[in-house]
């Protein structure tokens, strides 16, 4: 599974493929949006020559379209350097259930210049685990930068992990969707918050920007949230259309277009 087209450039309509493994994985320390975006970049550019042992070499030029400066990337990779999460798969020999806990990035150095180049690798045990994947989602390059939450960009990923299942609907309870979307433990413990500064932001910008159209639904037992019910499914062809043509618009007045109180003029 090779990646197309240049996934570093925010202007391509290049895709990168992310192993399941990955997609599903629960962050112990969780990332922000900008550095989700720099480990899908690592990633991607990785992706058509990942191998154990090996270095990989990027520009740090090509890594900014989410960081406004040196000091920021450093920060990132700094963060990025103590990222771990536990991941899910099953064993290559006995099939069994397995979880490990796996730092996201190996060993890296960067050259100091502005110009220069940052090397990186991945962890052993993780790439034995990846290299197993049978699953993936194919990631539009152009999307991710476009959405503005690391929420959406993780419930993104979460779709395009699923959208070509044999269904179009799966159960989670409220903690394990927290852990896909990588809201951190101690933010947003109500069900009214999640609702209102996660999910309900995410779903307008998945709905708006993407090719398709997806709703999460509270299953109540009792008087108390049980699960959460994740249906998604292709939009017609008139609205992939609109999305693409939202996408080619400026970020500016979006969430106003989003609720439907501007009147666009042609």
């Amino acid at each position: 599974m090779r990646v197309t087209g240049d996934p570093l450039d925010p202007h391509h309509f290049g895709t990168f493929i992310k192993p399941s493994e990955l997609v599903d994985a629960v962050e112990i320390s969780s990332l922000n949006r900008s550095e989700l975006v720099l480990y899908n970049q690592l990633l991607a550019n990785a992706w058509n020559g990942i191998e154990p042992g090996k270095v990989y070499r990027v520009r740090k030029a090509d890594l900014r379209t989410s960081h406004g400066s040196n000091d920021r990337l450093h920060e990132a990779f700094d963060r990025l350097m103590g990222a771990f999460a536990r991941v899910k798969y099953r064993h290559p020999v006995s099939g069994k259930a397995m979880t490990s806990r796996i730092h996201l990035l190996g060993p890296n150095t960067e050259e100091d210049a502005d110009s220069g180049f940052f090397y990186y690798t991945f962890h052993e045990s993780l790439l034995k685990i990846l290299e197993q994947s049978q699953t993936w989602a194919r990631l539009k390059s152009e999307i991710m930068y476009l959405l503005r939450s690391k929420y959406s960009i993780r419930l993104y990923e979460m779709i395009e992990r699923r959208i070509n299942m044999n269904v179009q609907s799966e159960y989670f309870t409220i903690e394990q969707f927290r852990g896909l979307l990588g809201v951190p433990g101690d933010k947003l413990p109500r069900f009214a918050d999640l609702n209102k500064h996660c999910l309900k932001p995410a779903l307008a910008e998945i709905n708006q920007l993407t090719d398709y159209q997806v709703s999460i639904a509270a299953i109540k037992k009792g008087r108390s949230i049980d699960r959460l019910l994740l249906t998604w499914m292709r939009k017609s062809p008139q609205a992939v259309r609109d999305a693409a043509a939202e996408r080619e618009r400026s970020r500016i007045g979006r969430a106003e277009r989003r609720k439907g109180s501007v009147e666009v003029i042609v």
